[in-house]
């Protein structure tokens, strides 16, 4: 698919076809990387961690100690 680069400010930008970012999982507002590589561009979205990954990293010494709320006194569930 052929599209073209247009001014954007002091940048240039290119649109990215519905089914390219449909196929490609990019969303409006979704982080991408821009690659050069020999001469080529390359796009892909920046991985975000999901929130087990990010909790499992806290060390054991920034785990705040548990606290005991007690139990339930109305429609509160846990």
């Amino acid at each position: 698919m052929v599209v073209r680069v247009q001014k954007w400010g002091n940048s240039l930008g290119v649109r990215i076809p519905k089914s390219i970012a449909r196929q490609s999982g990019i969303f409006a507002g979704a982080e991408l990387e821009i690659l050069s590589r020999r001469g080529q561009l390359l796009l892909q979205p920046v991985s975000v961690p999901s929130l087990r990954q990010l909790v499992a990293q806290i060390k054991r010494s920034n785990r705040p100690d548990l606290l005991d709320w007690g139990s339930p006194t109305s429609s509160e569930m846990w």
